[in-house]
């Protein structure tokens, strides 16, 4: 077996490996905020006249749920876990791997929404969220004109 002496500046993990840490592990990547946006799994579909989010929160009540809506951008915030503190004497957590704190996930929607009509529901910690869009967000049939005289105007006069 042979020893190998590293310089001081060796010892520190490489910028890759921390790196490729972050990416591997869900509680590794953070908002703007500190709070964990990895661990809140999301699904963002659009029909013709909404936006529907689905957001996975395990262990997470509604009354710890907060959403906003600010321009385009959807917040998720949850509440997760209690603080509990460690019990009487002598005693001392030996392994805790219980989530507690809070997470949180922004979404920027691809078009305006009618935040008056947005509605949600929460069960057995599935979050949905239906974000119907603004009616100028809304897909719309463009009639086609046909030569120099057939050309059609399209908004209030046309």
């Amino acid at each position: 077996m042979t020893l190998t002496r590293r310089p001081p500046e060796r010892s520190i993990t490489p910028w890759r490996d921390v790196v490729d840490w972050m990416f591997r592990s869900p509680w590794a990547v953070l908002d703007a905020d500190g709070l964990s946006s990895a661990a809140m799994a999301v699904d963002l579909r659009e029909t013709d006249d909404e936006f529907v989010v689905e957001a996975e929160l395990p262990g997470i009540k509604p009354e710890d749920t907060e959403l906003t809506l600010d321009g385009r951008t959807l917040t998720i915030r949850g509440r997760y876990g209690e603080t509990r503190e460690e019990g009487g004497k002598g005693e001392r957590y030996l392994l805790r791997e219980r989530r507690v704190g809070e997470m949180a996930r922004s979404i920027l929607l691809p078009a305006a929404v009618d935040a008056d009509k947005v509605t949600s529901t929460f069960d057995q910690g599935e979050l949905r969220i239906t974000l119907p869009k603004a009616a100028e967000s809304r897909a719309r049939r463009i009639p086609i004109g046909s030569g120099a005289s057939g050309t059609k105007r399209i908004g209030p006069t046309g």
